[in-house]
């Protein structure tokens, strides 16, 4: 269940199916008219294609049969109405079923479930030790999907690769599992390897680790965040964070902050010595469990 949601592939509901909160139908659609998107929201270069997220009206206008637009040019194009529980797809000329899923689990939902609030996200990999959720936080290529990977050959079970799902609830912050894939090497729109130990139970965010990288030499040393580095950092690690909704965004993220186990962790530059900021990770997450 990604992202706590049942996914059902191609096969409509029955106009008397009782449908769950809790579950989206992935559904083709035999034609699309991109036209009908003019409010252009992000035009922008991922994965080496040209992609555009769009809506049917201004922003300014407050309707409940909004419906958005998120294509791939001259490969698969996504839409979907807000508060629904469909998505639709159309495949363009350059189309796979791989790369269907890829941009369906890493990107489409990520964006549907931001922009419906369901979610707040942040730019991190995550796993779990002894079952409670921590995540690894870096700018781009800064090293978390390779210490993902290495907790994920250690037994520890996968929460995300790359985009974590998180929401408030009572004060308390939590890790929503996302799906099953692991990319540990980022190549364009390859969906990743399916881990079998994948997590799928949402739990409170035990700690946040913010990667440093160091000098091949240097010790591996942790030390916590706090105050408005603890917010800047966490700031510049968000995820879906969407002009239109950034006051709120950022107000999640004081709120998170003040509330979550934050750290700043220098990796020296070895990979030879991973096993050694397992080891400082683990121990030190086993110590902060009764904070």
């Amino acid at each position: 269940m990604p992202y706590n949601y049942h996914l059902q592939f191609d096969e409509k509901w029955s106009v008397h199916e009782n449908v769950h909160s809790n579950s989206l139908h992935v559904l083709a659609q035999d034609y699309l008219e991109i036209k009908d998107f003019p409010f252009v929201l992000v035009y922008q270069n991922n994965q080496d294609r040209n992609v555009t997220l769009a809506t049917n009206q201004p922003l300014d206008e407050q309707n409940n049969g909004r419906k958005w637009l998120f294509s791939v040019e001259d490969v698969i194009s996504f839409t979907w109405e807000n508060g629904s529980h469909e998505i639709f797809y159309f495949f363009h000329e350059s189309a796979t079923n791989e790369i269907f899923k890829f941009w369906l689990y890493h990107i489409v939902l990520p964006i549907k479930l931001s922009i419906e609030q369901v979610y707040k996200f942040l730019h991190a990999g995550a796993v779990e030790v002894k079952g409670h959720p921590i995540l690894f936080m870096a700018p781009s290529f800064g090293g978390k999907s390779t210490l993902t990977d290495y907790f994920i050959q250690m037994g520890h079970p996968l929460i995300t690769d790359d985009k974590m799902a998180t929401f408030e609830k009572n004060g308390i912050f939590y890790s929503v599992p996302s799906h099953p894939y692991h990319r540990p090497y980022r190549q364009v729109e390859v969906l990743g390897y399916e881990c079998e130990n994948s997590a799928t139970e949402i739990k409170p965010i035990h700690a946040i680790y913010m990667l440093e990288k160091g000098g091949p030499e240097d010790e591996c040393t942790i030390r916590p965040l706090k105050g408005i580095e603890k917010f800047s950092r966490l700031h510049e690690g968000g995820e879906m964070n969407f002009s239109f909704f950034t006051k709120d965004y950022v107000q999640y993220l004081s709120r998170l902050a003040n509330n979550v186990n934050v750290f700043s962790i220098k990796v020296p530059h070895d990979l030879a010595r991973l096993h050694e900021v397992y080891g400082t990770i683990v121990e030190h997450c086993e110590s902060i469990k009764s904070e």
